[in-house]
């Protein structure tokens, strides 16, 4: 039986042992520094822009070793300052293949889902790839790899739905755990149709007989699931049961990703790698609380008043570097360099999510922490929609097959 109950109370204690304070940084960027850096992304962006033709394109898929990674890792190192070390493990060969794989097998899983459907799943497959790193077992896409990952894209865009009702997503949950559990489940939708699929690749990789408690990390994330819906409902839910909350909910999904990954752990390692799992929850509810706040979803930080959100965000830190420490226990992070690795990208992405946000915080508090972002936080807003928009233009452009005439290139 899994600890879930445990492992909340152990990460609920460093959250509220955690200070307020600003946490020391390794480095503090100047003036001068952050306009080299964001010459630095303009040219990347002019180099990324020059690439979305046909015969770029082609070339990328034909070579991506010769034309676009030196060139992204050559952004990574004088943009936002990542070391040798932590980028030769993203860029590593293995790292490399596993993202066009997964569209591959997902395009071909579901030709109904959107390209920004799939890239949903794609950051849960860049979360199993690096477990299976600290594990130390092949970078790839297994069954249960791809499985979990396109419940993503299915089961959070259902639940997510604003013109669902509560009552509909209860019922879907209900089915879901049932079927979850080795029950024969008529499937009410084509989503359900989709999600069920998923279900039998768990079940061909790992029978259920020899891996429960793979199937008991699943049972978890879908508990998690359901008692999240409680966050979106119009009632008097306490601080103490949104934490509860989003702490499960977040532990539990990447505890599932490390039983789909290697079918058995330690308690040690159950325990790791739940923390590292309400940190990345704690990340996106920073990251998507502006969006929390409209749509009245309880998190951590949609509940607190706007001054106190650098409070929030200072504790966070506090709290992923302990939580992360835990991650020693695993064979391929004891040498630190994927957890440096890590860290930096995850501070990263919450001082840059701080920036982008910046109407929800102090002044006070946003001068203090852009000390310590590379880029400056008007530089960073002004680039957002121009970026995703690129990105995602990128992606369907690297992945598309040449043959499909249908693709409009620059």
């Amino acid at each position: 039986m899994l600890l879930v109950q445990s492992y909340i109370n152990h990460f609920l204690e460093i959250w509220e042992n955690s200070p307020n304070e600003l946490p020391t940084f390794s480095k503090e960027f100047s003036v001068e520094e952050k306009l080299e850096r964001e010459g630095n992304y303009e040219s990347f962006q002019k180099k990324i822009k020059e690439l979305q033709t046909r015969k770029h394109v082609q070339q990328i898929r034909s070579n991506p070793g010769q034309s676009f990674f030196p060139m992204f890792k050559g952004f990574l190192e004088t943009v936002f300052d990542f070391e040798k070390e932590q980028l030769d493990v993203i860029l590593s060969d293995e790292f490399k293949n596993v993202s066009k794989d997964f569209f591959n097998q997902a395009r071909a899983f579901g030709p109904e889902l959107k390209p920004e459907n799939i890239y949903q799943g794609l950051r849960n497959v860049w979360i199993m790839n690096g477990i299976q790193l600290m594990m130390e077992v092949p970078v790839k896409i297994t069954p249960s790899v791809f499985a979990y990952s396109m419940i993503y894209p299915y089961s959070d865009n259902l639940l997510d739905d604003p013109t669902i009702t509560n009552e509909e997503k209860q019922q879907f949950s209900e089915r879901f755990n049932l079927r979850l559990h080795g029950g024969i489940v008529p499937a009410q939708s084509f989503t359900e149709e989709q999600l069920f699929k998923l279900v039998a690749l768990f079940e061909d990789e790992f029978p259920r007989n020899k891996f429960t408690k793979v199937y008991e990390s699943l049972y978890a994330i879908q508990q998690g699931q359901t008692n999240s819906l409680e966050l979106i409902k119009q009632n008097g839910i306490s601080a103490a049961e949104i934490k509860n909350i989003c702490f499960e909910k977040g532990g539990a999904s990447v505890l599932a990703d490390g039983y789909l990954v290697a079918g058995k752990m330690t308690k040690e390692q159950e325990q790791a790698l739940f923390g590292y799992g309400v940190y990345l929850q704690l990340l996106d509810d920073i990251q998507d609380v502006k969006e929390d706040i409209s749509a009245h979803t309880k998190t951590i930080f949609s509940c607190v008043e706007t001054q106190n959100l650098g409070d929030f965000v200072n504790k966070t830190i506090h709290f992923g570097r302990v939580a992360l420490e835990e991650m020693k226990c695993f064979p391929g992070a004891a040498n630190g360099n994927f957890l440096d690795l890590m860290n930096h990208s995850i501070e990263t992405m919450i001082i840059e999510s701080v920036g982008l946000n910046n109407t929800w915080y102090t002044e006070a508090y946003l001068a203090e922490l852009e000390k310590y972002s590379p880029l400056h936080f008007e530089f960073v807003r002004k680039k957002k929609t121009q970026s995703k928009s690129q990105r995602f233009s990128m992606f369907q452009k690297y992945f598309n097959q040449p043959v499909q005439e249908s693709v409009k290139f620059s």
